[in-house]
């Protein structure tokens, strides 16, 4: 069976899918609104609290909160100066990555949170008194805002991914290709069956969201990447998957198709330099290309 040529697009129709993409995500985001964020702030502000009446409004934030709460450490990462990140917490307890503080640890993560309290929204602290009521209830806020920040972008990009790997998933069974719940490493063409597809597994050193085996042979790896910028996006298009295509084709040679799926913002120029450099470029909005291409390559 020959290889078909997937889809070449001019500049013309890079610019044209990139601005039905950019309005899309406009669009969505005008829709969303304020509301959104209402709604995580109040979903987290009981938390806040939480943290805020188990440790005496942070003058006693000991190992107890933690023992008595071990999610209490997600909400704790938010009254530092400024926010400490999972990783950085983590590191600075010096105990596994855990979901929930271990017992044992719980006084290392009291530690580590409770040297880095910010001084700014809780100035009680170092004049070692109780908060006024004024004071508490504007802590609790603004503690309340930094961690619905946060989430909401986090939870964000968690549905955007999700969303589109799914639509990105049934394109390619629309393209008579079937699914494989198979999460084996992918060393060689033959670990993947002709006319299947996956959801994210291991190709050669690589993730990848949703790699799939033409009919025809070649193995096809699909990124679906999401950017909320031209800057986010051109890490997201030139740095994560035209650099990982250069490495598959290293090692698969001319057995490889690398794609990628897109939605959000990006700069046209980014699209440019990774068609150029062989990534075949589909859009979320408009998947009935991606179906057509492995139609006619069954």
């Amino acid at each position: 069976m020959p290889f078909l040529t997937p889809p070449a697009w001019t500049d013309a129709d890079l610019k044209a899918g990139r601005n039905r993409a950019e309005a899309l995500f406009t669009e969505q985001r005008r829709e969303e609104g304020p509301r959104s964020f209402e709604r995580m702030y109040e979903r987290l502000r009981p938390q806040v609290e939480g943290l805020f009446n188990a440790s005496e409004d942070l003058r006693h934030l000991d190992a107890n909160v933690f023992r008595n709460d071990p999610g209490a450490w997600q909400v704790s990462r938010y009254v530092t100066g400024p926010p400490i990140s999972q990783e950085d917490l983590w590191t600075l307890v010096g105990g596994p990555k855990f979901k929930r503080v271990p017992p044992e640890y719980a006084d290392a993560t009291a530690e580590a949170i409770r040297v880095v309290l910010d001084p700014i929204r809780f100035p009680w602290l170092r004049e070692g008194r109780a908060p006024t009521a004024e004071e508490r209830e504007r802590a609790i806020v603004a503690t309340g805002l930094l961690w619905a920040t946060q989430q909401l972008g986090t939870e964000r990009r968690g549905e955007a991914s999700t969303r589109q790997e799914m639509a990105t998933g049934a394109a390619l069974a629309a393209g008579q290709l079937t699914f494989d719940a198979s999460r084996k490493r992918v060393e060689f063409v033959d670990d993947m069956a002709r006319g299947t597809y996956s959801k994210e597994r291991v190709i050669a050193a690589a993730k990848c969201d949703v790699p799939a085996r033409l009919h025809d042979g070649r193995l096809f790896a699909l990124e679906c990447k999401v950017s909320n910028g031209p800057k986010n996006g051109w890490k997201r298009v030139n740095r994560e998957v035209a650099g990982k295509a250069t490495g598959w084709r290293a090692h698969f040679g001319a057995n490889l198709v690398a794609g990628v799926v897109l939605a959000g913002v990006f700069d046209l120029s980014a699209l440019v330099s990774a068609r150029d450099q062989g990534v075949v470029i589909f859009w979320e909005h408009d998947l009935e290309s991606l179906t057509e291409f492995v139609s006619t390559a069954s």
